[in-house]
């Protein structure tokens, strides 16, 4: 994007590495969100299904509690999903300045998309309470008002069929290329095909570092149902063994199978982004999948749920523990880039010093000296040159004369050859004087 290019500014080493962290927090922020709200609205759709097709009313309320899960507050779908993903994306805009690639626009087409699935989400949630409730009506007032209910029951079951598969086109659609495109950054073998989507999107470690999201979508989802379903004492007792067996029983079939799916994704990184830091942290998720799988079957067989809040800290440790190997193989693929980028700011500010006229540049003499005057003078013996103890005692309190002739300089003894002119810049010429003179004096 032209506009993007046109608005970022150079950053300095110090900066960059400020933006990978805000880069490793905002994904730890939209990963959480994006996966709770993905396991929920999914799950809410199976059972949404399996209650029309059974008219099992367990399964009605068990997808409304799901889609109630996480859409409480709009707010929350702003600030956890809409403002990461554009952060994640400004951050990427100003780390691969420079590199060409389109991962900036596959992320902003990403929030465009996350953008269009919240409001399919939201839309199905009403659609499905307003449904609810008119079920409700057609049950109590079954004269008068048949006719009037049934056609309203009728276009919100469009409306929750229509709602339901934009929602869930938008949120695979979104959710893919997010993922898809920061498995890209830490591929720099892909790079050469930077200039088209088919780079980012059809690889294989796109597609497994997806199940891997999938996997821990469900994962966290069913704790969080657990804790709800715990909160919620009016529950009857036969509801609440239904939703503990169920979400155990998927907590469980998830961890156990993440550590599989993670191990393949760490196998198939790219050469160039292998680290010591991204082995170690994933060895410490699989601990923590360990720990969760364990605790989450205790559950299970004594059938309380005693451990679930300590699995869902867990859980959120697992997440930023995958999310920061992920940053550190970033690192590593993108090294050259930060450095050429680092450089490309030095650059800037110079030009930008000088511009404003704040540029002071320092001028050795003594260097300028070393590098052309030494082959032909000394101070105290006659060399291609006089020697300056004879030539500079005339100079003393006239340095500009001395300034003029290192920038001018003429034939003035006919026992020594003319000094050739040395290209130099008043300010060299000043600083060469000012070093011989203080030197000679010395």
């Amino acid at each position: 994007m032209e506009l993007i290019d046109k608005i970022i500014l150079p950053q300095s080493a110090q900066h960059l590495l400020l933006l990978k962290y805000i880069l490793v927090l905002t994904f730890i922020l939209f990963i959480s969100y994006a996966s709770l709200l993905f396991g929920s609205f999914i799950l809410s759709i199976i059972f949404e299904q399996k209650s029309k097709k059974q008219n099992n009313l367990t399964y009605k309320k068990v997808s409304i509690e799901l889609i109630d899960l996480i859409t409480f507050n709009k707010g929350i779908a702003f600030s956890l999903g809409i403002i990461p993903l554009l952060s994640s994306a400004f951050c990427y805009a100003q780390l691969l300045h420079l590199s060409g690639l389109i991962v900036t626009e596959a992320i902003f087409i990403s929030t465009f998309l996350f953008f269009l699935a919240l409001i399919s989400i939201y839309t199905y949630k009403h659609a499905i309470h307003i449904k609810n409730a008119l079920d409700v009506v057609k049950d109590y007032n079954p004269d008068g008002s048949e006719s009037d209910v049934r056609n309203y029951l009728l276009k919100s079951s469009k409306i929750i069929n229509a709602s339901k598969i934009l929602g869930l086109i938008f949120i695979l659609l979104s959710t893919y290329l997010f993922i898809a495109s920061v498995e890209f950054t830490q591929n720099p073998e892909k790079w050469t095909n930077s200039n088209n989507y088919s780079g980012v999107i059809f690889s294989f470690n796109a597609f497994i570092n997806y199940i891997q999201f999938i996997l821990i979508s469900l994962g966290f989802t069913s704790l969080i149902i657990l804790t709800k379903n715990r909160q919620a004492i009016e529950q009857e007792e036969s509801y609440k063994n239904f939703i503990h067996n169920f979400s155990l029983k998927l907590g469980l079939i998830s961890t156990i199978t993440l550590p599989v799916i993670i191990t393949i994704t760490v196998i198939t990184k790219s050469k160039y982004s292998l680290s010591y830091n991204l082995f170690s942290f994933t060895l410490i998720a699989l601990i923590l999948i360990l720990f969760v799988s364990i605790l989450l079957y205790v559950m299970l067989k004594q059938g309380k749920i005693n451990y679930n809040f300590i699995s869902i800290l867990l859980f959120v440790l697992i997440i930023a523990f995958l999310i920061i190997k992920d940053q550190y193989a970033f690192n590593i693929a993108a090294k050259k880039q930060f450095v050429q980028l680092a450089a490309n700011y030095e650059s800037y500010q110079k030009k930008l010093l000088e511009e404003t006229g704040l540029l002071k540049e320092t001028i050795s003499g003594e260097e300028i000296f070393n590098s052309k005057c030494i082959a032909c003078h000394q101070f105290d013996k006659k060399v291609v040159g006089p020697p300056y103890n004879e030539v500079l005692p005339k100079y003393e309190g006239k340095m500009d004369e001395l300034i003029n002739f290192i920038l001018n300089p003429v034939k003035v003894n006919p026992d020594y050859p003319s000094m050739p002119n040395q290209g130099l810049k008043p300010k060299e010429a000043e600083a060469v004087a000012n070093y011989i003179m203080n030197t000679y004096k010395k």
